[in-house]
């Protein structure tokens, strides 16, 4: 008796098997032919004038991977399958269709390979209409400040000599921006023209406004700005703005890290001088995607050679490390891709005494190369939810923005600069650049020196960042003023004029602004003599003392 609703069952499953929509990328044979219309000879056909004159800058050549797909592959492709974005860097289309076309596909005289990157269908031309408020809605609690974080990496120091990110283009990929279009910290965005262009490529709704809050507190970081008890300054909150989704909340595929590809393309065809993005992929609801330790090499994954790709174009790519670090041994620890791209920012979380957060994912690269590169506050870091309100939160995907905006002031004020010395001058100018490491890479970069292109060594800490007062002294107290923070022990001994020593001190961690007072029982009137070593470095000071 139940055999045939048996059998009825089985064979409707197996037609729904055979009919479901998935999505898949195309890839093309080439990109020619008598009625190819593009050439490099005429860039402004595909490119912005911003993204011609940036590759100018820095002498980068047009290649084949700037010219866009071949338009009648396109139509004709789309005679077959919906057909949403094009790739002009890896030659391909993304497409959702049922996987009973694909055999039909492959068999198309123009298209090279068909790989499957999501088993479900999510891809609409169903468009949702952005609102833009007549009035923004205040924060119903603040009770987070930008202070911290910024004076760990001198932002207020870059905002007091005016740059702000004024005339620099940042694109962020993330999951969306609940929020932007709603609250008074980015009212500053919309009055005055700073997000220039927005693109969904998850459902290709039109609308990046209205899924997802992680990207609003990552975009907060760089692009906030609010006046009131407690205040709040995103790194470059005057800088324009490209926000593109890319990240499908609540699964994992392989598809993201191709929207993470489209959503670079679409910043770099724009003109954009710096990608954010806070986020990693390691691991896939299709098993069989999953990528090991070894396939960070910075070329295997999809969205690594997406990133290099975007930095060979002339961007500086700003990407998290990861979360993964305190995870149990027998789990990935690492960094997660496009964290092990070439030329890329890979940045690492610090706490607020500068040392490594233990949640922040470990380097270094499969090929061996130092990662992260850099760190920032990633422990407590002030951010805006997609709610409004300004709070705390954890994570390398907050670490990663601050430094984002930091490189496009850098750039700002060194605007001949091309896009890796940019990076260099950010690392050599870090806390720790001497002796960089797999926790926070060369450390925590400081704004007065990476502007100025200066590697931060010992020496310049102790030569011009410890200023020892008042000189002559009077009594029995001294102090020393730390303007840089330092994370190795500093040593400090005064010895008499007859070498005698009457002081002996070690000052483990010292924060940035610090003052260190030392009290000098019994001192006699005379000459001494101040010797502090930090690292291999030894600076010795005459002091006087009177009574």
């Amino acid at each position: 008796m139940n055999k045939p609703i048996l059998t009825f069952f089985l064979l409707i499953g197996i037609i729904f098997s055979h009919a479901q929509t998935n999505r898949y990328v195309v890839y093309f044979t080439d990109k020619e032919g008598i009625n190819y219309p593009y050439s490099l000879n005429s860039p402004s056909d595909f490119l912005t004038d911003r993204a011609i004159q940036r590759r100018s800058v820095q002498n980068i050549t047009l290649d084949s991977t700037d010219l866009p797909v071949n338009p009648t592959y396109v139509e004709d492709l789309k005679t077959h399958v919906d057909v949403y974005f094009t790739s002009k860097w890896i030659n391909a289309a993304l497409v959702q269709t049922d996987e009973a076309n694909i055999a039909t596909i492959q068999n198309l005289n123009f298209v090279d390979s068909v790989a499957l990157v999501a088993q479900n269908d999510k891809l609409s031309n169903n468009k949702i209409e952005v609102e833009i408020p007549d009035e923004f809605k205040e924060p119903p609690s603040i009770n987070a400040t930008t202070t911290i974080q910024n004076t760990m990496t001198q932002v207020d120091a870059m905002h007091e000599e005016g740059i702000r990110g004024e005339n620099m283009l940042i694109a962020v990929l993330d999951n969306g921006f609940t929020g932007v279009n709603e609250y008074t910290p980015f009212e500053h965005l919309w009055t005055e023209d700073k997000i220039l262009a927005t693109k969904d490529f998850v459902e290709n709704s039109g609308n990046v406004f209205r899924v997802g809050d992680h990207g609003t507190a990552v975009f907060s970081t760089i692009a906030g700005k609010y006046e009131g008890d407690l205040s709040y300054n995103g790194v470059a909150y005057m800088a324009n703005f490209i926000l593109c989704v890319t990240e499908e909340s609540g699964s994992e595929d392989r598809v993201e890290e191709y929207n993470w590809l489209l959503g670079a393309e679409f910043a770099d065809s724009l003109g954009a001088d710096v990608i954010n993005s806070s986020l990693g992929y390691n691991s896939f609801d299709i098993p069989a995607h999953d990528y090991s330790f070894e396939d960070l090499d910075g070329k295997t994954t999809v969205v690594s050679s997406a990133a290099k790709m975007a930095s060979d174009k002339g961007m500086v790519v700003v990407v998290s490390a990861g979360n993964e670090g305190d995870n149990p041994p027998s789990s990935w620890r690492y960094i997660t891709p496009p964290a092990d791209a070439d030329n890329v920012l890979t940045v690492g979380s610090v706490n607020p005494d500068f040392t490594w957060t233990p949640f922040s994912s470990l380097g270094p690269s499969s090929d061996g190369r130092t990662k992260p590169d850099v760190s920032a506050l990633g422990f407590g870091t002030a951010v805006i939810r997609g709610n409004g309100r300004i709070t705390t939160g954890n994570g390398t995907s907050f670490a990663s923005p601050q430094i984002a905006g930091l490189a496009a002031g850098v750039w700002q004020a060194n605007p001949s600069w091309t896009n890796l010395e940019v990076i260099d001058a950010l690392k050599g100018a870090s806390h720790v650049a001497h002796r960089p490491d797999t926790l926070i890479g060369h450390g925590v970069p400081f704004f007065t020196f990476a502007v100025d292109g200066k590697v931060l060594s010992t020496s310049d800490i102790l030569t011009e960042k410890i200023t020892v007062y008042p000189n002559p002294f009077h009594g029995e107290k001294l102090f020393l003023k730390i303007d840089e923070v330092i994370i190795d022990p500093l040593y400090v001994e005064i010895v008499n004029s007859e070498g005698k020593s009457i002081l002996k001190d070690t000052i483990s961690i010292a924060k940035s602004k610090s003052i260190v007072e030392f009290s000098l029982e019994n001192i006699q009137e005379g000459l001494y003599f101040l010797s502090l070593q930090y690292a291999n470095e030894v600076k010795v000071v005459k002091l006087i003392n009177f009574q």
